[in-house]
């Protein structure tokens, strides 16, 4: 018998969501952003684009903790391999064009010249950048009430960086104000500073991610069998895997054996071993194959 998280589909629904409406803003933002040769506009949407790929790794750590065969629940292969060298490169793409476009622009502003990126900002482009903003920021009221009701910390740590990116689309939409009565150099000084931004925010998602995508054992083996046999009608537990960070979150799957004697309260003793794992460890998703010793 397997039991597993039942509120999976639910989250996984959730981050399909996010991701697909958030690749819809920053396809918005970019074409904006180049449109009007506004430097923040471009970095906002590269956050944005951060955003995706913090909520695609947050989708493939659920996904990959779900196997019913029960041989392994680590999730360091090729598509997380591929998704963290896409966001290098993406990175280090961004890197360049942002330093092509913004020393020509703060040369020129600084030696009173005409401005190499002529920004073209109105008040329709302002009011269109409201309305692209209250998609995440209604993203982030439906997800963060999810992550309460299903106490997930990964949809808790989603539902953060979507409040970031709210309150960057907001900063950004003031400092075009700035630039349209009459001061392009706000655009720069606003652009500089969500780049310090995003380069944290990369390294946030990849240092929080990450321990729940790659090969490593969060918790000993030995102790959770310990704490499995201490459960009354447990007589053993092997095939133990875990991953993640204790304290942060962790899948676990183990392998019971109970006496057959017990098979009616099979339910009830997986109940009281997973409380007592979330009890020592925190938050955790755990999923149990059981059998009877007469099995």
């Amino acid at each position: 018998m397997q039991k597993g998280t039942q509120s999976d589909w639910q989250i996984r629904l959730l981050l399909g969501a996010i991701l697909w409406l958030m690749v819809l803003v920053v396809w918005v933002k970019g074409s904006l952003g180049w449109e009007v040769r506004s430097l923040s506009l471009i970095v906002q949407a590269f956050h944005t684009l951060i955003i995706c790929f913090n909520t695609l790794f947050s989708l493939l750590s659920i996904v990959n903790a779900d196997h019913p065969d029960g041989r392994m629940i680590y999730g360091h292969g090729q598509r997380e391999t591929l998704a963290t060298f896409v966001l290098i490169a993406l990175l280090t793409l961004m890197t360049v064009l942002f330093a092509s476009m913004f020393v020509p622009q703060l040369l020129a502003i600084a030696q009173r010249q005409p401005l190499p990126f002529d920004l073209q900002i109105g008040i329709p482009l302002v009011q269109l950048l409201g309305m692209i903003s209250a998609i995440p920021l209604g993203l982030a009221c439906f997800c963060g009430y999810q992550a309460r009701q299903l106490n997930h910390p990964i949809l808790a740590f989603n539902t953060k960086q979507l409040f970031i990116e709210t309150g960057l689309s907001f900063f950004v939409m003031a400092g075009l104000w700035g630039v349209w009565f009459g001061e392009p150099l706000i655009d720069l000084i606003v652009a500089l500073i969500l780049w310090l931004v995003a380069l944290d925010r990369v390294w946030q998602v990849i240092a929080w991610q990450f321990p729940l995508l790659v090969e490593q054992t969060a918790i000993a083996p030995d102790v959770l069998a310990a704490i499995a046999r201490n459960v009354d009608g447990v007589k053993r537990c092997d095939r133990i895997r875990s991953r993640g960070i204790v304290g942060q979150f962790v899948y676990l799957q183990m392998h019971l054996i109970i006496d057959h004697h017990y098979e009616p309260l099979t339910h009830e003793l997986v109940r009281e071993l997973e409380a007592e794992l979330r009890r020592r460890y925190g938050a955790l998703q755990v999923t149990f194959y059981v059998e009877s010793d007469r099995e």
